[in-house]
């Protein structure tokens, strides 16, 4: 009697935001967990075992289902109507991600799933059924929608930071979009991006009517609000006829470049214009002779690589066809990958490097392999005492280095590395190494407490505006 040939049928599948389309990443998983460590070649001893992890919220919570590890049967659950989304657990686990990529680029080292695709696609899926966001991020989002901004300030002084002396064109190929924080929080940001374009003669131009990006929106699930303001933003930039845009924030750096693409279902190279961090712009500037740094800062800086600059910025390539299932389930067409491999490392790395008397180190974990400053996603709003663990950390690998600055070009960023040091010289360096030593057995033998060496975290943008 012949065998009866099993034929499957082949698997569509579209790179998009419905979680129905991950139900592949949930069944070939197969729990290596390096979506929690990362890259092993970064941890040289047991003292820096602490220093090894890429899931922020899973050095925080211990248990397997605050790592993808865990969410990703959380996920198949969902998908199989073993698990409804009323769980409690369900929404606790989703909202405490930072989405920051972490696990997508570490898991593309052996398997090619599109882990950061299908936790982002679960928020979406639980805002649809009525069961996210969390309280704080609807509060945010209608303080967003009726004022246009992060803050909740007056639309009317976005524009407070462009004060005399700052020569802004009415008509440029060059856009400057300013991000909330640039424009409410930290308006000496904004100004040094300013210098640094009228320095080198770059004349430039600013939005009339600019709102927030939509970060916060997007990495809540709330992607029908992003959508809308993604498509009106497009449309106004390109009405401008521009065809650069430069931000100093690195979250409206991935919206503008990467997410607002994904939501509209369109390429980055579609845009119509380029899209450029000032660290980007302010690079190829020093290299073209436009500006030199010449004033001297004599300090050991660590560089720190925000999620939405460096892994998450690769340019955004919209796919859609099938998975084989009698051809070892291969993707037809073949695709690109977005590793994170190709993100914005450099270019700040090179801005420093010109700086005269920085003497520039590495943290244990850069470039791709970064940790999350905590800053991402909807944590900080949320769940306020995870993501001060997470920053905690974070800077105490910055100590562990020996660094005295902490630089990143990225203002949400800056402010939570602030806070933490803050809390470093209350003693907190010792209370975040003993909630390590009471999370993870063996630590209290490995951790030991260092005198605090970092004083201060810098703005690139402003450092370099300092500096030439």
């Amino acid at each position: 009697m012949k065998a009866m040939k099993h034929e499957l049928k082949p698997v569509n599948f579209k790179l998009d935001l419905d979680l129905r389309n991950y139900l592949w990443e949930t069944r070939t998983c197969m729990g290596c967990v390096m979506c929690k460590y990362g890259d092993w070649t970064y941890v040289p001893s047991a003292e820096e075992y602490d220093f090894s992890w890429v899931c922020p919220e899973w050095e925080w919570g211990v248990m397997e289902h605050y790592g993808t590890a865990g969410q990703i049967k959380i996920v198949g659950g969902l998908l199989l109507g073993d698990l409804s989304v009323d769980h409690p657990t369900v929404r606790e686990v989703a909202y405490r991600c930072h989405l920051c990529g972490g696990c997508d680029v570490s898991c593309k080292r052996n398997l090619d799933l599109e882990i950061l695709m299908m936790h982002e696609a679960l928020m979406v899926h639980l805002v649809n059924a009525g069961a996210g966001p969390m309280p704080q991020h609807k509060v945010l989002a209608e303080r967003i929608e009726r004022t246009g901004n992060y803050f909740g300030n007056e639309a009317k002084d976005r524009m407070a930071w462009a004060k005399e002396g700052v020569r802004v064109a009415k008509k440029a190929d060059l856009l400057y979009f300013v991000g909330c924080y640039a424009a409410y929080k930290y308006p000496a940001i904004a100004t040094s991006v300013a210098q640094i374009l009228n320095t080198a003669k770059v004349p430039f131009m600013i939005m009339e009517g600019q709102i927030c990006c939509g970060y916060k929106l997007f990495t809540t699930g709330l992607v029908a609000d992003v959508t809308a303001v993604a498509s009106n933003t497009i449309r106004k930039i390109n009405d401008l006829g521009v065809k650069r845009v430069v931000t100093e924030c690195a979250d409206c750096y991935r919206m503008l470049k990467v997410e607002y693409p994904k939501v509209l279902n369109m390429a980055t190279q579609d845009l119509g214009f380029e899209v450029l961090h000032i660290a980007e712009y302010a690079d190829m500037l020093i290299k073209e002779g436009a500006i030199k740094p010449k004033k001297e800062f004599p300090e050991k800086v660590t560089y720190h690589d925000p999620c939405g600059l460096g892994r998450l910025s690769e340019p955004w390539i919209p796919w859609e066809g099938i998975r084989d299932p009698d051809d070892w389930g291969k993707l037809k067409p073949r695709r690109e990958f977005r590793r994170g491999t190709n993100g914005c490392y450099e270019p700040p790395r090179n801005i420093l490097r010109s700086i005269p008397g920085i003497e520039l180190v590495e943290m244990r974990r850069h470039h791709s392999n970064a940790f999350c400053s905590g800053s991402c996603g909807g944590v900080r709003e949320a769940f306020p005492e995870q993501q001060a663990f997470e920053t905690d950390v974070r800077v105490r690998e910055a100590n562990h280095v020996g660094a005295e600055t902490i630089v990143t070009p990225n203002p949400r960023t800056l402010e939570v590395f602030e806070e933490s040091l803050a809390r470093m010289n209350a003693d907190g360096i010792s209370k975040n190494i003993g909630e390590v030593r009471e999370r993870f057995v063996g630590a209290e033998k490995s951790l030991g407490v260092r005198s605090l060496n970092v004083k201060r975290a810098r703005d690139l943008a402003s450092l370099l505006a300092a500096a030439i």
